[in-house]
């Protein structure tokens, strides 16, 4: 007998390029097969094109393209896909009416609003690199454990928790929400209440400051014009649902409280990364992107709006929600745009305004909104130390978080405010405080100091072998910051560090990259072992003695990686492996 039809119809989940798109297939095909994913009948993962990065809102559109192409005609769903589930709880294709149908001619808007009225659709964005958190950047942010959790729980499985009990939309309308990946969201799902034919975004009361380093929304009066030529739920009947004036992209407390965005404590609404719209809208965005059938019959954008995302991106928030709100303006989006980094130029950014204008905007108010961040690496302590306070799971009495670990007869683990996880523990352990230790086997005792932070990954080296990438490194290092802008590696700057071993730019960083863009990110710095445990070789990276002539000699000759280089030279499949304990 046939089980009931899932709540959602598609999980989509974005990332950045093909390699970690297999990293994410991996992770969730193993959720689907434990029917952790039962509540919806397929997922997709669908990269950036051609390994560009093509924005959130390029990335959304591609998504619905790629749905469209499988609901009309699946056959020929080959696009920019690396993994799919293709069938559904009850082991077959649910059925479509447009199975049979021809390609998109003439972009038939009709049948491809109808095709969409019948879905739902959650999208997670997840394609960043993890630039701030290295340790997970072969997992990506949303794969990031979870504190207390069943085993190989992570932060994709709590957003699931929230979105998945969201509202249906009225019969016939379709639903698409968005959302980002990268950070565990908290709120009510049961009192969100979304407008049918409109855009409705998720904002909550947040400080100017803090809502200056994101978006903003100011909210409109209920009795405000609507859009013409669209249907409208009663807004005036939704709690703290409110039609949008304009959306500010990250503005700064000054043009907050020049466009009226604060309230009187000086509180400004929040953009959450969290939005829904119906096939109405869906469309619509489309048809901003040119939509029109390719020489193979598939919905895609045109050659011109292709090249224009593929060089320049296109933001869900910089370049679509600036546009739209009953008071926004061509100049309006261009201002907004070009103030927070686009690269459009103004007459494609008027073109784009003319089509979207129209939508309609709304925000809900949440009374009450979490934000939990695995950006960095020292906030996988404090986050995930709040994370359990909020779970109310018991704190551990010294702070040492303990994830996915096998400690064995001989095995201890001593220390205070720490992260330790996938680690295979063997022979005592302690750590000074504020340490990271991640896929390591002690069979010797290790002690690391203060802020060391030590993690090991299989992968392959440039010739395809296996080897054990070694990252040595501060909890406060910053990869992201150029060597300019005063980079460090463990703890101390990168330029002394490397002066220290004796090593020239040269060495560090390959010529193509400007001397003005070098970072630690890509910095060939983290040598490749052939054994696990040859991590001890390099334990002197953490000083604080200076390295002495033979360490110099031995960094010299060593097989040397970049973070960068690791995300795609790791061995996705073991460093996944590696989180499934062993009976």
């Amino acid at each position: 007998m046939d089980q009931p039809h899932p709540a959602w119809d598609y999980l989509i989940v974005t990332a950045s390029s093909e390699v970690q798109a297999r990293a994410y297939t991996y992770q969730l095909d193993a959720r689907w097969k434990s029917g952790a994913l039962a509540d919806f009948r397929e997922f997709l993962v669908v990269a950036d094109l051609e390994g560009k990065r093509i924005g959130s809102g390029g990335s959304t559109l591609l998504c619905l393209l790629e749905v469209l192409s499988r609901e009309v005609r699946p056959e020929k769903g080959t696009g920019p896909i690396c993994a799919r589930h293709p069938k559904g709880r009850s082991g077959k294709l649910d059925p479509s009416p447009f199975l049979d149908a021809s390609p998109f001619l003439d972009a038939d808007w009709p049948a491809i609003e109808t095709a969409l009225r019948r879905l739902r659709i959650l999208i997670l964005h997840a394609g960043g690199d993890s630039r701030r958190l290295p340790a997970y950047g072969p997992c990506g942010k949303i794969f990031v454990p979870l504190p207390g959790q069943a085993k190989g729980g992570a932060v994709l499985d709590g957003l699931l928790q929230n979105f998945v009990p969201l509202p249906a939309p009225p019969e016939g309308s379709g639903q698409v929400v968005v959302a980002a990946g990268d950070a565990l969201i908290r709120f009510d799902p049961a009192i969100v209440r979304l407008v049918p034919g409109a855009l409705t975004a998720l904002g909550c009361y947040a400080t100017a400051e803090e809502s200056s380093k994101h978006g903003v929304f100011c909210g409109a009066s209920s009795q405000l014009a609507r859009a013409e030529g669209w249907s409208h739920g009663q807004v005036e009947n939704l709690p703290h649902v409110v039609p949008v004036r304009l959306f500010l992209q990250k503005p700064s407390p000054a043009v907050q409280a020049e466009a009226g965005a604060l309230d009187a404590a000086g509180r400004s609404v929040l953009d959450v990364a969290v939005m829904s719209f119906g096939a109405e809208v869906a469309v619509a965005l489309l048809k901003a992107i040119e939509a029109a059938p390719d020489a193979q019959g598939r919905l895609a954008w045109s050659p011109a709006m292709h090249e224009q995302i593929m060089a320049r991106g296109l933001d869900l928030y910089r370049e679509i929600c600036c546009a739209l709100g009953t008071e926004a303006t061509a100049e309006h989006l261009i201002d907004s745009a070009r103030s927070s980094g686009s690269t459009w130029d103004e007459t494609s950014l008027r073109r784009l305004f003319d089509k979207l204008h129209l939508i309609p905007f709304h925000v809900q108010v949440l009374p009450e909104c979490r934000f939990l961040h695995f950006g960095t690496t020292r906030q996988l302590i404090t986050t995930g130390l709040e994370f359990l306070r909020h779970a109310g799971i018991p704190l551990p009495a010294d702070r040492v978080l303990c994830l996915n670990n096998v400690i064995m007869s001989g095995g201890s683990l001593t220390g205070r405010g720490s992260w330790v996880e996938a680690c295979r523990i063997k022979a005592p352990v302690s750590l000074a405080g504020q340490n990271v230790l991640i896929g390591v086997d002690v069979e010797e005792p290790l002690c690391l100091p203060e802020g060391a932070c030590l993690d090991v990954v299989p992968g392959r080296d440039r010739q395809g072998q296996a080897v054990w990438f070694v990252r040595c490194y501060d909890i406060d290092d910053t990869f992201k910051d150029t060597v300019q802008a005063g980079a460090t590696l463990c703890g101390k700057s990168l330029a002394e560090w490397l002066a220290a071993v004796g090593a020239r730019h040269a060495d560090a960083w390959d010529a193509s990259i400007p001397e003005a863009k070098r970072s630690l990110w890509d910095a060939r710095v983290f040598p490749a072992v052939s054994r696990p445990g040859d991590y001890r070789q390099w334990l002197w990276m953490f000083g604080p003695a200076p390295p002495n002539d033979q360490q110099k000699q031995a960094f010299q000759r060593a097989d040397r990686y970049s973070v960068a280089e690791v995300a795609w030279l790791a061995d996705q499949e073991a460093f996944a492996r590696r989180r499934e304990l062993p009976a």
